[in-house]
């Protein structure tokens, strides 16, 4: 588990990322004194999105703040994880800022659609920018980058990942499901447009064909 938290070549915002939702964690254990689960009301007055804050109270940094916080030690456990695992596939390919920017803006449109869908509710996590990671490698597996066996691997598993938790955040209330699926759409139209992109850092990085000229 450390490994995935250590800096190295084409793996290098995932950690800092993670790093960030940790500290975040650690500041609500120090103002709250608990660390398996924290109530709404310490989530609210710590930085999580809530609609009549952020539209009424004009705290729409909220909408960055929450894609930091966690509710509990299993949400961010499970989080990273899956952070992670998507970050060792995509930061490679499309590169830390793009990654970066992605994860960014994915997770604001989710926090724009938890208040939507859910006004009054207290929200917080990294699920809707994580979705939007997996959306954009889904609309990037368009591209046909990878060889037809390859992708329609993980095309299956992406889609399972996505399908799997959508349907658990129907059954479950307290999940998010407006922000995943705000993630998800917003990430998937993103890797579209980053086909283009990527098929010219691919470019750059293959090296010429040797021209047979001896030099």
């Amino acid at each position: 588990m450390l490994s995935l938290f250590k800096v190295r070549p084409g793996y290098v915002l995932t950690p800092i990322i993670m790093w960030l939702c940790v500290a975040a964690y650690l500041v609500v254990i120090a103002f709250t004194g608990s660390f398996i689960w924290f109530s709404a009301y310490d989530l609210a007055r710590l930085g999580a999105n809530y609609g009549p804050a952020v539209i009424e109270g004009g705290q729409w940094w909220r909408l960055l703040s929450a894609m930091f916080l966690h509710g509990g030690a299993m949400h961010i456990f499970f989080n990273l994880v899956v952070l992670a695992n998507i970050g060792m596939l995509l930061e490679p390919v499309i590169g830390r800022w793009f990654y970066g920017a992605i994860y960014l803006v994915t997770g604001i449109i989710a926090s724009l659609a938890s208040i939507v869908f859910s006004y009054g509710a207290v929200s917080v996590g990294a699920s809707g920018a994580i979705f939007g990671l997996y959306g954009c490698f889904l609309g990037l597996l368009l591209g046909k980058f990878f060889s037809p066996e390859a992708t329609k691997q993980m095309l299956r598993g992406t889609l399972a990942f996505i399908a799997i938790n959508v349907a658990i955040g129907f059954m479950i209330p307290q999940i998010d499901n407006a922000a995943h699926l705000g993630g998800a759409i917003s990430g998937f139209i993103l890797g579209i447009v980053m086909i283009p992109v990527v098929a010219w850092r691919l470019r750059r990085a293959t090296p010429p064909p040797d021209s047979g000229d001896g030099l």
